[in-house]
């Protein structure tokens, strides 16, 4: 399947190039679009269409590294010496209009938009024939889901909501220049595009990579939840729709072997719902920072140096109270999984860290879950050098198919991983939010919460017991845990800027960054067993720990965390960028 998208999409890449050509020697304007060229069938506009599920490629759109830095999850290069400007940067939330990151996302998703009101007016130039057949109707309304996507990412990250509204492919200069909307006018457009898709797409493909009536619902449901904190009416039509995702008939469910979670085995499994196919079968001689290349580099990002990662600074490793809050995640010893066997003394013990920690994270105390071919994260990486690098995520890498990153694409700045844009768990989680911040219903949320910690084999949540004090949750407390332990711990690092847009909608961004500035953590030795030699071996200042240090020489202290995001921190919207403000003399900052 992956091969045969990549030749489609590398087809109309091609065919586009001939065409610019074609009007370039003809002196046609380059910015029209001749629908004859493109559209005189529904296979040809199919293809088409093909290119804008390719334009999803582009690494900008989830920019995971650079909003791991923005959020809450993750520490930019190393905790010793300096950090690249252009990271710090984004960590402490100094970013303006000619940002380049803000740039070239504003850039891949109006790229999106442009692709799909290709195949929009392509579609609408097709005689009555033609649009009478459901195969027309299902290529619109893909290609309006993916412009109302755009258009709801755009809506999210920034100017407050106020962007440029792109429903026409421009046809003359003039036509660029159009001035940004409101906040609620691009809203409504672009829940318009979505819903057009929700009513008209199957609720299944035969090609898993494409978006169904069960992706359109839950973007859907999520822009009515984000909204909701300034209209609470919008929670119950948030409600309606996520019911709708887990009950429908779209087939999904929550993946019960988390071996299939972030894993290659587990592509396209029934808990995804939106999932970014990227491949190192095709085009490898492309350069890593093509974007139109079909593999990404945020394996490299993210995986450790001795496995092929990148080197100090231009890595994303998890901040030091995520590590601590995954190690600390409360087993359930009656599940199963909990018991394992150690290999070094072969009796049966208690697993050390969670399943879900074992499936999110690399930290150097999980002795029970292979790491890049190694038997435990620790063989592979000693956690503990000048890098000073304490918890590795394991959503881009490839750690559970090759020993080092460099073997995938011939090189670590090629990945094929997947990408998982939206899952079932996260509309559970936002399902429990709706009941709970629309309805007050503890008990509701709980158990739209427990189906994942169960999975997990986590304690279950129990309404007349708080993990923390054991006393009954009430919609303040429970709502505590959804915002910071179970969405960050479920979700980390993961979608489109999900973390700090839940930060931001929430109102609790500044507070949030002001309290994680003034926590404090230390590193201890670790033992470990080494397998290769059959003994317990050690890595120095490796295991992160909560608190001060009583020994700081010998185990020292983390630099504080946050510090300048607890400073500088506004409204967690980005500017306009320059990108528009130059082309387009209808806008400005």
């Amino acid at each position: 399947m992956k091969t045969y998208i990549i030749k489609i999409v590398a087809f109309v890449f091609c065919l586009t190039i001939m065409q610019s050509c074609e009007d370039y020697l003809e002196e046609v304007n380059p910015n029209e679009i001749s629908a004859d060229t493109f559209f005189n069938n529904l296979n040809e506009s199919d293809t088409v269409l093909t290119s804008v599920y390719g334009a999803m490629l582009n690494t900008w759109i989830v920019s995971a590294r650079e909003e791991s830095w923005r959020s809450d999850m993750a520490f930019p290069g190393i905790r010793s010496g300096n950090i690249r400007a252009d990271a710090l940067n984004i960590y402490e939330h100094v970013i303006n209009e000619d940002n380049g990151f803000i740039n070239q996302r504003w850039d891949a998703l109006y790229q999106v938009i442009w692709r799909a009101n290709q195949v929009i007016d392509g579609l609408n130039s097709m005689n009555a024939d033609l649009q009478a057949e459901t195969r027309w109707t299902e290529q619109m309304a893909q290609a309006r889901f993916f412009r109302g996507l755009a258009h709801f990412y755009l809506h999210t990250l920034y100017n407050e909501g106020r962007i440029v509204i792109r429903d026409v492919i421009p046809g003359t200069q003039a036509d660029f220049s159009k001035p940004l909307s409101t906040s609620e006018e691009v809203m409504a457009f672009f829940r318009e595009d979505l819903e057009y898709a929700y009513q008209n797409l199957p609720a299944t493909f035969p090609q898993k990579t494409r978006v169904t009536a069960g992706t359109a619902a839950t973007i859907l449901g999520t822009s009515y939840l984000y909204s909701a904190s300034n209209n609470p009416a919008d929670y119950q039509t948030a409600k309606t729709y996520f019911n709708d995702v887990i009950n429908g008939p779209y087939g999904y469910a929550l993946i019960q072997d988390v071996s299939l979670l972030f894993t290659e085995a587990g592509d396209f499994n029934s808990e995804s719902i939106l999932e970014i196919n990227y491949s190192v079968d095709q085009q490898l001689e492309e350069n890593q920072f093509d974007e139109e290349s079909f593999n990404m580099r945020n394996g490299r990002y993210s995986g450790p140096r001795g496995a092929g990662g990148s080197s100090f600074n231009q890595q994303f490793t998890a901040a030091a109270w995520l590590i601590h809050a995954y190690n600390s995640e409360p087993l359930n010893m009656a599940d199963a999984r909990n018991t394992v066997i150690d290999r070094e003394t072969g009796l049966p013990r208690a697993r050390i860290v969670s399943l879900r920690s074992s499936a999110m994270i690399a930290v150097v105390n999980d002795q029970d879950t292979e790491y890049y071919l190694q038997p435990s994260a620790a063989i592979v990486e000693n956690f503990s050098s000048t890098q000073r690098k304490y918890g590795y995520f394991k959503k881009y890498t490839n750690h559970d198919i090759v020993a080092n990153e460099n073997d995938t694409g011939d090189t670590s700045w090629k990945s094929g991983k997947n990408v998982i844009m939206n899952r079932l768990a996260d509309v559970y989680l936002m399902y429990a939010e709706a009941v709970l911040k629309g309805d007050n219903n503890v008990s509701g949320a709980i158990n739209l919460i427990n189906p994942i910690r169960q999975r997990w084999g986590l304690q279950l949540l129990d309404a007349n017991a708080s993990l923390v004090d054991g006393t009954p949750y009430t919609e303040e407390s429970l709502m505590n845990h959804l915002m910071y332990v179970e969405r960050p711990l479920e979700l980390s690092v993961e979608g489109v800027s999900t973390r700090i847009v839940d930060l931001r909608r929430w109102n609790v961004a500044s507070n949030r960054f002001n309290d994680l500035s003034m926590q404090s953590f230390y590193v201890t030795d670790y033992d470990y067993y080494n397998d290769a030699t059959s003994s317990t071996l050690t890595r120095n200042n490796s295991l992160v720990q909560a608190g001060i240090s009583p020994d700081p020489s010998g185990d020292p202290q983390l630099v504080q965390e946050y510090t300048g995001a607890a400073q500088f921190y506004t409204n967690g919207y980005f500017p306009i960028p320059t990108s528009e403000t130059l082309s387009n003399n209808s806008v400005s900052n």
